[in-house]
């Protein structure tokens, strides 16, 4: 009890006593600001309880089930082993989506970053357009494009790989501009006023500057999509996603521990592969 206490007087004391605050040397003394940690933790806390109430989050009941997630998650640590032969397809579809997904947002996106770069496209009502309308499609979730595709194409993998080329499209497209208007407008310049059209100076003078990180975007979202591609199967768009709604709507959270042990060592394999690809590309 005394210790505790004497590590309460510790904590508070330099928010009472200015002497606390006082660090004294041989030759002179320093006087540490007044702390705000306190006030800081105390409105953190405030704006919990605030958004705890506003959200009507009953944390007695949570707090009461958790022995229902200890359960759940008992169950998920112990893997059918013997679901693995039924995952096979389910899983190489999802790469398939991801892969595709990626390839044809990937293309798309590459003018619309051209058109979105204010170094290349002068006319700031062109590119602000292009940028605003990327915004918009950008706003939507993927799992949004998902469901309303189904609508359009129909349940399973089309929707799924319509999906994730938007998705991608945005992203991509995004990330490229940005990288576009870091280079050097010099070369692209000197090409230009030698007679040469747009198209040729960008394909000579700013193409070879950017081209590795356009790569590097690539893969980045590939890792991204090969996630979406097992999320969006929720809504029956295809892949990992729609056996692994399957397996939680009936419960059987042994399949289901399968089913993630699979995507993780995946998604880390895939990973690890698109890191080693950047650094060569870097």
């Amino acid at each position: 009890m005394r210790k505790l206490i004497a590590l309460l007087q510790e904590i508070f004391s330099p928010y009472v006593s200015k002497a606390a605050r006082t660090y004294k040397a041989k030759d002179f003394e320093v006087t540490a600001p007044y702390p705000i940690t306190a006030f800081i933790a105390l409105a953190l806390v405030t704006i919990f309880v605030l958004a705890v109430e506003a959200s009507n989050i009953d944390l007695v009941q949570f707090f009461g089930n958790l022995n229902n997630m200890w359960r759940i998650l008992s169950r998920l640590l112990q893997p059918n082993f013997r679901f693995l032969p039924r995952m096979t397809g389910p899983m190489i579809e999802t790469i398939q989506l991801s892969v595709g997904g990626t390839l044809i947002g990937s293309v798309l996106a590459v003018p619309v970053a051209i058109f979105s770069a204010s170094n290349i496209v002068k006319a700031s009502a062109i590119y602000g357009s292009v940028r605003f309308a990327m915004s918009l499609i950008r706003t939507i979730p993927v799992l949004v494009y998902a469901a309303m595709l189904m609508f359009i194409v129909g349940m399973g993998a089309m929707a799924g790989l319509v999906a994730l080329s938007i998705f991608t499209f945005t992203i991509v497209a995004k990330m490229f501009y940005e990288v576009i208007e870091t280079v050097d407008m010099a070369p692209y310049e000197a090409i230009e006023s030698t007679g040469a059209d747009k198209v040729q100076a960008f394909r000579v003078a700013v193409l070879p500057q950017i081209l590795g990180s356009y790569l590097s975007i690539v893969l980045y979202s590939f890792e991204i999509n090969v996630r979406s591609a097992a999320i969006i199967g929720f809504v029956g768009a295809g892949g990992i996603g729609l056996l692994l709604s399957d397996r939680i709507s009936w419960r059987q959270y042994e399949d289901v521990g399968m089913i993630l042990l699979v995507l993780f060592a995946v998604i880390i394999l895939i990973e690890t592969l698109s890191r080693y690809l950047r650094r060569r590309l870097a």
